[in-house]
């Protein structure tokens, strides 16, 4: 009876693929799913020898971004003035310092308009065990410490300069100590 309902649908190749795949849904068991009766103690003396439990087919967590694709991006959004996206980016502690996103953005210091960033590069990146931040006087546990080199033009003048960069784990992600600098601390409190 099923059937004869069914074959004149047939017919039409599109209706019969989706009626595959609905059928599909009904008649298959998800592969990480059949691992639990592989292992079931009522059938554990009599299937002792049996295959091992399938893992769950989950794609992995994704992986956290490297150090310096992390303070590139962190630096791009500078330049543009996307001072709100760079704030998750930010370390607990420098969030703290800063006292808040909208002193973040009121005060994060800007480029000037006449300097422009041509390039910038990570010239290389330690992961340290330890680091101490001497002039805020906090250990942090493996820390990426970045060299990066920016080619910058004033108008006529081009130079370069290197600068160094921390960056701590946070979540799984992480995260730059871009502070305050002293003189917007003492003033801002």
């Amino acid at each position: 009876m099923v059937n004869r309902i069914f074959r004149p649908l047939r017919r039409w190749p599109a209706v019969e693929t989706f009626l595959l795949r609905v059928a599909g849904q009904f008649t298959t068991w998800p592969a990480d799913d059949f691992g639990r009766f592989v292992g079931s103690p009522v059938l554990a003396g009599a299937f002792a020898a049996g295959p091992p439990p399938v893992g769950s087919l989950r794609p992995p967590p994704p992986a956290p971004i490297a150090p310096a694709n992390f303070e590139t991006r962190f630096m791009r959004l500078h330049v543009e003035g996307r001072f709100d996206e760079m704030w998750e980016m930010l370390a607990e502690d420098a969030q703290r310092a800063w006292g808040g996103l909208q002193n973040f953005i009121r005060e994060m210091p800007r480029l000037d308009e006449w300097l422009e960033i041509l390039d910038m590069q990570v010239a290389s990146v330690t992961v340290l065990e330890s680091w101490t931040d001497q002039l805020h006087q906090r250990t942090y546990s493996n820390v990426a410490r970045l060299v990066m080199r920016y080619r910058v033009r004033q108008q006529w003048r081009e130079w370069t300069f290197d600068r160094q960069v921390h960056l701590v784990p946070a979540a799984g992600e992480w995260r730059t100590l871009c502070y305050p600098t002293r003189a917007r601390t003492a003033a801002g409190r």
